[in-house]
């Protein structure tokens, strides 16, 4: 993807985060002050601080050269799902706890945006999903898009017994209390927690990890995510819901599927630094300290 030049800068804020109201009006004035304009989604339904533009929430990508998103790795999920389908930049900063994604610290912000206003940095692509509920006549009743995975599961605790189908072939049959399909990205979130791999994300894979099976001879799958998954499960003993990215939320009606495959685009995030996918992984899990 080819390095645009940056004038138009939206900016996603997190004010549940502390110090992010002050960040937001510090890094308003500093933008216009380096002659860009600076816009935010028309439902922040917050006094702004002078010069900075709303913009209706579909219609924000189209707005923008480079998005900065101010909060934890869950405000840049959200972000990343606005964005789709259009590839904007994204710059993510971290005012949460681990920081997966978003790998600026609140005190490089200005050395950050400074690299990037220069363009002075690369663009890493990350795979996200398409996830579609189809109904009993196969067609999608609704399609959710996300960044680290969707989730089949039941609001109580009762255990489901999942059909699952990878491209043409039956995979089985699995009793388990859900199943997480992940992207590379996600590898590192609620499929790692469930027991699944870590794959790197310039991987062109996708991750079916079940969570707390009924037999240890049950274990995650990696298949390529030129193929789709489809999960069925038993929705007349209780509610089943399909959750992607932790954040949308949609009920199962009986005799409805869930199909999950690689969605068209992909997220665009600016890389500042040389650090490694490892380097990474070595700082945020604590290998061998």
């Amino acid at each position: 993807m080819a390095r645009r030049m940056i004038r138009a800068v939206g900016i996603h804020p997190n004010f549940t985060k502390r110090r992010c109201r002050a960040v937001f009006g510090q890094l308003s004035a500093w933008l216009l002050k380096e002659g860009c304009s600076v816009w935010v989604s028309d439902d922040l339904g917050r006094e702004l601080p002078a010069g900075v533009q709303r913009v209706a929430p579909e219609a924000l990508g189209g707005r923008l050269d480079l998005l900065v998103v101010l909060g934890g790795d869950g405000t840049l999920l959200g972000a990343a799902r606005r964005l789709y389908p259009r590839q904007v930049p994204i710059l993510g900063v971290n005012f949460g706890g681990l920081g997966f994604l978003a790998g600026v610290a609140v005190g490089d912000l200005y050395g950050a945006l400074e690299q990037t206003l220069r363009g002075d940095y690369t663009i890493e692509r990350r795979m996200m999903l398409r996830a579609s509920i189809l109904g009993r006549n196969g067609r999608p009743r609704a399609t959710l898009y996300g960044l680290n995975d969707a989730v089949v599961h039941e609001v109580g605790q009762r255990l489901l017994d999942i059909r699952m189908r990878i491209g043409e072939s039956m995979v089985g049959v699995f009793r388990a209390d859900g199943m997480i399909v992940a992207t590379p990205t996600g590898s590192t979130a609620y499929s790692l927690s469930a027991g699944g791999p870590i794959l790197n994300p310039l991987l062109d894979a996708l991750i079916a990890t079940p969570i707390c099976a009924h037999k240890l001879s049950i274990r995650p799958v990696v298949f390529p995510a030129f193929e789709t998954i489809r999960l069925e499960a038993d929705v007349s003993g209780g509610e089943i819901l399909l959750s992607v990215d932790g954040q949308q939320v949609l009920p199962l009606h009986p005799g409805e599927a869930v199909q999950v495959g690689r969605a068209e685009h992909c997220s665009c995030f600016v890389q500042l630094r040389q650090r490694t996918f490892y380097d990474v992984l070595r700082e945020k899990l604590k290998w061998g300290t």
